[in-house]
C-alpha cells in the first residue's frame, strides 16, 4: 500500500508540475495592422518570454502568496467556497456511479440471454457513445418542452436553487455508471466459468451465496475502476458546470485559464488532483482491510 501511495503522490506531483508549465506558456497576443481594416493576430513564443512568465509566477508567490481575486477576496477562501459547491455534484456522482452501476451490471449478467437483457445492452451502448455535454443539452431541451407543456417552472441554469445541482449530476453520472455496469457484467461472465463456482453449486450453496462469492472476487478489479470513474467525473465537470452556468470550481477553473489568472487556476486545479490521490488511497485501504485473497470455496 505504501508503494502505491508513493506512486500516486509522484504521479500527482508530475501532473501538477506539467499543469503549471502549460499554464505559464506565454499567451500574450500581438496584433499588427495591415492596411486600413486588416489585422493580423499572433501569439509569439520564445524561451525568454517563457522564462519571464515562470519568474513572474514565482515572484508573485513569494511576495503575495496565493493572492486575491479581482474582488479582493483571498483566493484560498474563494476556492473553498467554489469547491464545496462542486463537491455537491462530484461525491453523489461517484457514489451513484459505483453503486447503481454495480447493480445494473449484476442485472445485465443475469438477463444477458434474455430479450430484456439484450435491450438493456443496446441502450447501454447508445448512452455510452453519447458525449456528456450532448446528454446535458438533451435533458435541458426535454425539460424546456415539458415546462412548455405544463410542467411547473423551475430554473435550468445557475446555482441559486437547492436543486441546481441535479441536472449536472444526472449528466455526469450516466457514462461512468454504464462503464461500471459493463465492467461488472464482463467480470461476472469471466467468473462464472471458474472452478470454484461449479464447486460451490455442487456443495449446495444458494444462488445468492454464489453471487456474493463472485462479487468478492470481482471487487479488486472494481476498486481499480474507482480511479477511472473519478477521473472521468473531474475531467467532465468543468464543461458541464459551464453549460449549466453552475458557478463551481470547474466553472471558475475554465474562466481563470481563459482570463490568464494563473495563480487562481493553480489553486482551483490542486484540489481536484488531491481528490484523485484520495481516491487511490481509499481504494488501497479498502483492498487491504476488507478484501480477502482469492481462494476457492
Amino acid at each position: 500500500m505504501f508503494l502505491q501511495m508513493i506512486k500516486g503522490a509522484f504521479i500527482i506531483f508530475m501532473v501538477v508540475t506539467a499543469f503549471i508549465l502549460l499554464l505559464l506558456l506565454p499567451r500574450e497576443i500581438e496584433i499588427t495592422q495591415i492596411g486600413l481594416s486588416s489585422f493580423i493576430a499572433k501569439y509569439p513564443f520564445t524561451f525568454e518570454l517563457y522564462k519571464n512568465s515562470i519568474h513572474e509566477f514565482i515572484k508573485h508567490f513569494k511576495l503575495e502568496g496565493l493572492g486575491k481575486t479581482a474582488t479582493g477576496i483571498p483566493i484560498t477562501i474563494e476556492a473553498q467556497r467554489l469547491l464545496g459547491r462542486s463537491l455537491i455534484i462530484v461525491v453523489p456522482c461517484f457514489v451513484l456511479s459505483m453503486f447503481i452501476g454495480s447493480l445494473l451490471g449484476i442485472l445485465n449478467f443475469y438477463l444477458r440471454e434474455k430479450t430484456i437483457g439484450k435491450i438493456l445492452n443496446f441502450f447501454s451502448w447508445i448512452f455510452s457513445s453519447m458525449p456528456d455535454f450532448f446528454l446535458f443539452i438533451a435533458i435541458q431541451y426535454l425539460l424546456i418542452k415539458l415546462i412548455g407543456a405544463g410542467l411547473p417552472h423551475f430554473n435550468l441554469y445557475g446555482n441559486d436553487n437547492w436543486y441546481s445541482f441535479v441536472i449536472p449530476l444526472l449528466a455526469l453520472t450516466l457514462f461512468p455508471m454504464i462503464h461500471i455496469a459493463k465492467f461488472i457484467a464482463s467480470s461476472m461472465e469471466n467468473e462464472v466459468n471458474q472452478e470454484y463456482v461449479r464447486t460451490s453449486k455442487a456443495k449446495g450453496l444458494t444462488g445468492l451465496q454464489v453471487l456474493i462469492h463472485m462479487l468478492r472476487n470481482c471487487a479488486s478489479g472494481l476498486l481499480n475502476q474507482t480511479q477511472v470513474v473519478m477521473l472521468y467525473i473531474l475531467s467532465s465537470l468543468p464543461i458541464i458546470e459551464k453549460l449549466s452556468s453552475y458557478h463551481g470550481a470547474g466553472y471558475q477553473l475554465l474562466e481563470s485559464i481563459i482570463n490568464n489568472e494563473d495563480m487562481q487556476s493553480f489553486v482551483l486545479m490542486l484540489p481536484f488532483l488531491l481528490l484523485m490521490l484520495a481516491t487511490i488511497i481509499m481504494a488501497q485501504l479498502i483492498r487491504i482491510l476488507l478484501l480477502p485473497k482469492r481462494e476457492a470455496v
